[in-house]
């Protein structure tokens, strides 16, 4: 009776720790020993931070503060460790899939949250690139959002709720600014349903409260970075540089190209397919709406949710899969909606608990079955991403306490070698982005490289930048690459790499 009650106890939550697992043990440092550009950058500012550095005045990087400090936090945990960073991924993949497992049950029941659970970690497992990425760390934010919504349409619904919403909806923000569809559609829904019914000053009330959570984080943002002296450059590049980035693809097609690519990434597990049935169930619930008698918020938000995260995932005019991450939590309560309904039919042919579980599990059979290959093709290539070419030369020919500067955006390579760059600009794209670059921000790249003595500057051969030819030009600038290439000399190929080493000489101009 005892054993029976633990496995009661804890058989929800073994679940959920399984189904991470699956998720990311192919990217952690176990299978996967270093990491995809993205990652990296992350992982070095987040070393840099614990080295008393500032992210955007010391280290420049478009990405808004939070993705910084996560990585900051998992290399504490485990003194400069990769390994600390992937524990944080686990616990917030935990708390998401929890949540999310808690909150399709509390609507729907065991059986299709199970489902829901199962098809969603699936879809994550393929989309996720390598994780520690900024979408995989909004996830349990989008999912508790949820959960404070579901039963909002009651009187006696804890006000202090619509405060928490909008604590972690700043929190989403300041992670991935384009992340926070789920608040967009929780406002418009509020919005639709108070005017509807004439609840006007419950309607103020609620987003005054949104709005004081939100604007606390904002606030707390701001102030930060003020206080250091680094808001300037955290509005430049954090807010003026993603404004210009995604104003450089324009036109419909452009914002619908993400869309319509991005769907050959979701049909592949199936969520997509399941969670469209589940879309137009939805309409039909929440316009009957004695269906499903409890929950009918987390529904109609979810209808007004999908369409937005579209349009803010096309917002860029780019797609890479893991943008793709904020759309799980709404997919997989549509899909768990319509695996509801097949049980529910199943139940209306008398069809025993036995028998349905063993249909769950077939189904489920049928999934894993379908996308073992792809899986393992994926684990495979984690395990390659292992070349440590350019970390081992540069151990072995500079002093931790020398900078390397890395062209391009290989900034994972200063992190697993410990040297720090001669620059913030650890990688250079906005030095070469039209509209956002200026002749302070080139100098100042430049000034950089010649008073800080950088020891070598390594050209990896895969970036799109050709070093030291900006798209703007002055006589201060020309002036500054003059004295660079006069003072830094082509080594003759060392382990077929491109180096140019720092020379002695008289003082810097």
């Amino acid at each position: 009776m005892l054993f029976q009650n633990t496995i009661n106890r804890i058989w929800d939550k073994l679940l959920v720790a399984l189904g991470v697992l699956f998720v990311l043990i192919p990217t952690s440092p176990w299978n996967m020993p270093l990491t995809y550009r993205d990652s990296g950058v992350f992982l070095y500012v987040g070393w840099r931070i614990l080295n008393g550095e500032l992210p955007y005045r010391d280290i420049w990087d478009h990405k808004p503060p939070v993705i910084f400090y996560i990585n900051a936090l998992g290399q504490l945990i485990t003194n400069n460790s990769r390994w600390g960073v992937w524990l944080v991924e686990f616990v917030c993949l935990f708390i998401a899939a929890f949540i999310g497992f808690r909150l399709v049950k509390k609507l729907l029941g065991t059986f299709p949250a199970v489902f829901s659970l199962f098809l969603w970690l699936l879809t994550l497992a393929f989309v996720i690139e390598g994780g520690n990425l900024t979408t995989e760390y909004t996830l349990p934010l989008q999912f508790a959002a949820l959960w404070l919504v579901y039963d909002s349409d009651k009187p006696d619904f804890p006000y202090w709720r619509w405060f928490l919403v909008g604590l972690m909806g700043a929190i989403a923000f300041f992670t991935k600014q384009t992340a926070v569809g789920v608040w967009i559609a929780i406002i418009l829904y509020l919005t639709l349903q108070r005017l509807k019914s004439g609840q006007i000053k419950r309607w103020i009330s609620e987003l005054l409260l949104i709005s004081a959570g939100g604007l606390t984080v904002c606030f707390g943002v701001v102030i930060f970075f003020a206080l250091q002296g680094a808001l300037a450059q955290f509005w430049s590049a954090a807010f003026i540089y993603n404004f210009v980035y995604s104003s450089s693809s324009i036109g419909m097609e452009d914002r619908l190209k993400p869309i319509l690519e991005g769907l050959g990434d979701l049909k592949g597990t199936g969520i997509f397919q399941f969670s469209m049935i589940g879309y137009v169930i939805g309409i039909f619930v929440v316009i009957r709406k004695n269906i499903i008698r409890e929950g009918l918020p987390l529904l109609f938000v979810g209808l007004i949710d999908l369409p937005i995260e579209w349009i803010l995932i096309g917002a860029s005019g780019r797609i890479v899969s893991h943008y793709l991450m904020v759309l799980l939590p709404v997919l997989s309560l549509f899909a768990g909606l319509t695996f509801w309904v097949l049980f529910s039919w199943l139940s209306s042919w008398g069809i025993s608990m036995r028998t349905k579980t063993l249909f769950l599990l077939g189904v489920m059979g049928i999934f894993v079955w379908g996308s073992f290959a792809a899986y393992r093709k994926q684990v495979v290539e984690y395990r390659r991403v292992r070349d440590d070419t350019l970390i081992n030369y540069v151990k072995s020919v500079t002093a931790p306490d020398e900078s390397v500067l890395i062209l391009g955006a290989e900034s994972y390579i200063n992190f697993f070698a410990q040297r720090k760059s001669p620059t913030r600009f650890v990688y250079q794209y906005p030095l070469y982005e039209p509209g956002y670059v200026n002749e302070e921000m080139v100098l100042e790249f430049l000034s950089d490289i010649i008073n800080n003595r950088t020891r070598i500057i390594i050209d990896p051969g895969n970036s799109s930048t050709a070093f030291l030819e900006f798209p703007i030009h002055t006589d201060k600038i020309d002036e500054s690459i003059a004295y660079l290439k006069s003072h830094f000399r082509l080594l003759e190929n060392p382990d077929g790499l491109t180096v140019y080493e720092f020379t002695e000489s008289e003082s810097v101009p």
